[in-house]
C-alpha cells in the first residue's frame, strides 16, 4: 500500500493541509494568465461561429445571383422549339416580334462509295483531287461544278498497298469533310464521305488512275450514282422576306441572336423579343430583399456594444468592416461601361430608408422602366461594346475585370494592336477585316473584330450590377486574400496558439504545486523533529521533578 508521506508527517507537524494549500499557491500564480488565454479562445471561436454566419447568408446572395441570372428581363420566345432562338447581344435588341418560316434546312453532301467485300481491300492507285464547291446545272441542263473560292483544292498520291481504311483515314483527315468505312450487314463495305453543310461545301473527286480500281470514286462528270444527300443551304423566310444561310444555326439574320433551325420545311412560327416589366419588378424586389437581409447580418454582428447593447461577435472586426464598406460602394457606386453616362442603382428605383435598409419604390421603378427598358440591363447583363461602328466585341471578360471603357490602338502599318497597352493577337477574319485576341490582363479572352482601315476605337465592357456583386462574393467566399477562410485560418490559429498557451501553464501549474510540496515537506520533517523533541524533553522534566 502506498504511504502519504505527507499525511504522516503531518500527524505530528503544522496540522495545515499542505497538498490544498500547494495547490492554492500554484494555481495562484497561473490563473489569471490561463484565465486570460481561456478568454481569446472563447472569443475567437464566437468569432468563427459568426463568421459562419456571415458566410451562409453571402451563400444565399449569391444563390440569388444565380437565380435573377437566369430569370433575365429580355427574353427571346419562339413559337416552335425547332426554331431556337439566344440572345447574344442585349444591347442590339429591341421589343420586336417577327415571322419565321422554315423553306429548307441546310444540309451536308453525303457520298457513299459502295461494293467492297472488306475493309482492307486494295482501292488502286494513281492522284486523287478533292475540290470543294457548288454542283449546278449549266445551260444545257447538265451537272456542273462551280470551286469555292474561299477553298483550297488538295491532290493526293495514292499509292499501290492502299487499302479502303487508309483511305478513309487519309480523307478524314482534310479539312471540310469527314469519312469513314461503313459495314453494311449484306457482306460488303462501303466509304462514306460527308460534306459540311451548305450548298457551296459539295465536293468533287477527280481521279486520275494508275492501277485499276481507283477510278471508283471519281466524280468529276456527276454524283448522281453515288450521292444519297446533296448539299444545300437553309432557306428562311423572315417576315415574308426569303433568305439563305450555309448553316442551321444562323448568327447573322437578327442582331443580337443567335437562330438554331431544326424545325422540317414548312414550318411556320413567330419569335418575339421583350424586355418585361412585371419580370423587371420581381427580380429587382428580390433583390432588394437579399441585399438587405446580407446588409443586416453584417450590420447586427458588427455593433459596436453601448451602455445597453452588447457588442456584435465581430465588432472592430476588419474584414467584415471591409466587406461592409465594399458593399456600401458597389450599392451607392456607379454602373459604368454601357456607352454614354453611368446609373446607379437609385436610377432603378431603389431607394434607402433611414437605418440604411434598401426598398424598391414602385414608382420610380415604374417611371424608370417606361423611360428606358433597355437601362435595366445594367443591372443584370454584361455588355461588350465599341465607340466605333463595324467595330465588333466578343469573349467573355474574366470576373475581376472592371466595368468601363479600354482603349484600343492598332498600328496601320505593322497591324499590330493593343489593348490598354496589352499586345494582342490579330487573325485575318476575310472581307478586309482582322480579329485581334487577347490573351493577358484583366481583360484576357476579349475578341474586338475590327476593319483593316482602323486605327483606334474604345471597348467598352459594361459590368452589370450582378456582376460586380459576384465578384464582391467571390473574393469574400473564396480562399484567397480578404476572405472568409482567411479570417476564420487566423482566428484558428489564435486558438491553437492559446490552447498551447493554456497546455504550457498547466505543466508549469504543476511544477510550480511540485515545488511546494516539496518545501512543505521539509518543514514538516523539521516540526515534527521539533515536536518529537520538545516531548522527549517534557517527559525527562517530568521524571526529573518525579524523582526530586
Amino acid at each position: 500500500m502506498a504511504v502519504d508521506v505527507l499525511t504522516s508527517l503531518n500527524k505530528n507537524g503544522s496540522g495545515l493541509n499542505l497538498r490544498e494549500l500547494s495547490t492554492t499557491l500554484a494555481t495562484a500564480e497561473t490563473a489569471s494568465r490561463i484565465k486570460a488565454q481561456n478568454s481569446k479562445v472563447e472569443t475567437a471561436q464566437l468569432s468563427i461561429s459568426a463568421l459562419g454566419q456571415v458566410r451562409s447568408q453571402l451563400n444565399e446572395l449569391s444563390a440569388a445571383v444565380t437565380v435573377l441570372r437566369e430569370n433575365p428581363v429580355l427574353a427571346a420566345k419562339s413559337g416552335n422549339a425547332g426554331v431556337g432562338v439566344t440572345i447574344t447581344d442585349p444591347s442590339k435588341i429591341s421589343n420586336t416580334t417577327m415571322s419565321v418560316g422554315v423553306e429548307q434546312l441546310a444540309t451536308r453532301q453525303v457520298l457513299e462509295f459502295a461494293g467492297f467485300t472488306t475493309r482492307d481491300a486494295l482501292v488502286g492507285a494513281g492522284t486523287m483531287q478533292i475540290e470543294i464547291g457548288a454542283w449546278y446545272e449549266d445551260a444545257g441542263g447538265n451537272p456542273a461544278f462551280a470551286v469555292n473560292p474561299e477553298s483550297t483544292v488538295r491532290t493526293l498520291d495514292i499509292p499501290s498497298g492502299v487499302t479502303l481504311e487508309m483511305l478513309a483515314e487519309t480523307l478524314d483527315g482534310l479539312p471540310g469533310l469527314s469519312a469513314r468505312v461503313l459495314d453494311k450487314g449484306d457482306g460488303t463495305f462501303s466509304l462514306g464521305v460527308v460534306s459540311e453543310p451548305g450548298a457551296g461545301s459539295a465536293l468533287r473527286f477527280t481521279v486520275n488512275e494508275t492501277v485499276a480500281g481507283l477510278g471508283a470514286f471519281d466524280t468529276t462528270a456527276t454524283n448522281e450514282t453515288v450521292q444519297i444527300q446533296g448539299a444545300q443551304d437553309a432557306v428562311l423566310s423572315v417576315d415574308g422576306i426569303v433568305v439563305s444561310r450555309p448553316t442551321n444555326t444562323i448568327d447573322d439574320l437578327i442582331p443580337g441572336a443567335v437562330l438554331d433551325i431544326t424545325a422540317p420545311a414548312g414550318t411556320e412560327t413567330t419569335i418575339s423579343f421583350s424586355r418585361d416589366v412585371e419580370t423587371a419588378r420581381v427580380n429587382m424586389q428580390a433583390l432588394v430583399e437579399q441585399l438587405n437581409l446580407a446588409r443586416k447580418v453584417l450590420t447586427d454582428l458588427s455593433a459596436r456594444g453601448t451602455a445597453d447593447t452588447t457588442a456584435g461577435a465581430l465588432a472592430g472586426d476588419r474584414l467584415i468592416e471591409k466587406l461592409k464598406t465594399d458593399l456600401a460602394s458597389l450599392l451607392s457606386g456607379p454602373i459604368s461601361g454601357f456607352g454614354a453616362g453611368s446609373k446607379r442603382l437609385s436610377d432603378f428605383g431603389v431607394a434607402t430608408n433611414r437605418d440604411g435598409s434598401l426598398r424598391l419604390d414602385a414608382v420610380r421603378f415604374e417611371a424608370a422602366f417606361t423611360a428606358d427598358p433597355a437601362a435595366f440591363d445594367m443591372v443584370f447583363s454584361n455588355r461588350l461594346s465599341a465607340s466605333t461602328p463595324g467595330v465588333e466585341v466578343s469573349g467573355t471578360p474574366g470576373l475581376n475585370a472592371k466595368g468601363g471603357g479600354y482603349t484600343f490602338i492598332r498600328d496601320a502599318v505593322t497591324g499590330e494592336a493593343t489593348l490598354n497597352g496589352e499586345s494582342m493577337l490579330g487573325l485575318s477574319a476575310g472581307d478586309a477585316r482582322t480579329q485581334y485576341i487577347l490573351f493577358s490582363g484583366e481583360m484576357a479572352g476579349l475578341r474586338v473584330t475590327v476593319p483593316d482601315d482602323l486605327t483606334s476605337t474604345e471597348v467598352r465592357y459594361g459590368k452589370s450590377f450582378l456582376s460586380s456583386l459576384e465578384t464582391m462574393l467571390n473574393t469574400a467566399l473564396s480562399g484567397g486574400a480578404n476572405s472568409l477562410n482567411e479570417r476564420e485560418s487566423q482566428l484558428n490559429g489564435r486558438v491553437t496558439e492559446a490552447t498551447d498557451q493554456i497546455t504550457a501553464l498547466e505543466a508549469r501549474t504543476a511544477l510550480i504545486e511540485k515545488r511546494y510540496l516539496s518545501r512543505f515537506t521539509a518543514m514538516e520533517t523539521a516540526i515534527a523533529g521539533l515536536k518529537s523533541t520538545g516531548a522527549y524533553l517534557d517527559n525527562l522534566v517530568a521524571q526529573w521533578n518525579k524523582s526530586s
